[in-house]
């Protein structure tokens, strides 16, 4: 998987229904070769397998086990780019994959420090920009509200968003699967209740489909990846390089 540091300008164009905010987004390329995907398909009906026992099973007919897989890919690959580019650019075993082994199709990383990222994608028909610069429809970053209140041993610590390029029915078949990491909310954002706010929805990429509760914050008012590696610096954790904007790493 390559990466590339890319920098979004709401106002290049011009546009009274885009905000005034530059991001620094992180553009990542999947090579779905022909080994890179029966993995990362098998890692995905696996998840699938986990989040709906009844529907997919051992006679689970192809259409839908395709169907199943494909619900399952995003969040896949989501992860999969966040872990990577994290110990790429803070060093190896800075962050590993968890087990899954919940029903509400939420997929984990956990820092060394034994903090939580969760991460959450979803697939803007109007592309990218749009999708945080408008002013009137900005994509959201949400929390489980009960899992952002709930006390555990390992705290779920930031909420990082992907934003896919390739569209979903796509993302089996493309010989390149794109996706951005966005950046996300800290904790502590989300319990700011001047900038988060509870939202009753179906969550994008959320396998069970139910509708839940959720802490919300507008990607308009989140951190960009500038502003996750800041974060990342506050709990100790440094940079290896400092990789100019444009340049794959």
């Amino acid at each position: 998987m390559s990466f590339t540091y890319e920098q979004i300008t709401c106002q290049i164009p011009k546009d009274h229904n885009h905000i005034d905010r530059n991001y620094i987004v992180i553009k990542a390329i999947f090579n779905n070769s022909s080994t890179q995907s029966e993995r990362i398909r098998a890692k995905a009906w696996d998840l699938a397998k986990k989040v709906n026992p009844n529907s997919a099973n051992d006679s689970t007919q192809q259409r839908d086990k395709d169907r199943l897989i494909l619900d399952a890919l995003g969040g896949v690959i989501a992860e999969e780019a966040w872990f990577y580019y994290i110990n790429r650019v803070f060093g190896s075993n800075t962050v590993t994959f968890t087990e899954f082994n919940g029903s509400n199709g939420q997929i984990d990383l956990l820092l060394s420090n034994h903090k939580t990222i969760e991460i959450r994608s979803s697939f803007p028909r109007k592309g990218v920009k749009f999708a945080i610069c408008h002013e009137r429809f900005n994509f959201k970053n949400i929390c489980k509200y009960n899992n952002l209140y709930k006390s555990s041993e390992i705290d779920k610590d930031f909420f990082g968003c992907c934003l896919f390029e390739t569209q979903k029915d796509d993302i089996s078949n493309a010989q390149s699967v794109v996706v951005y990491l966005i950046g996300g909310s800290t904790r502590a954002m989300m319990l700011d209740q001047k900038i988060s706010f509870r939202a009753d929805l179906v969550a994008e990429g959320d396998l069970t489909e139910n509708r839940t509760n959720y802490q919300v914050i507008y990607l308009k008012d989140a951190l960009d990846m500038q502003g996750f590696e800041n974060y990342m610096g506050t709990m100790g954790y440094t940079k290896l390089t400092n990789t100019p904007l444009n340049q794959v790493f």
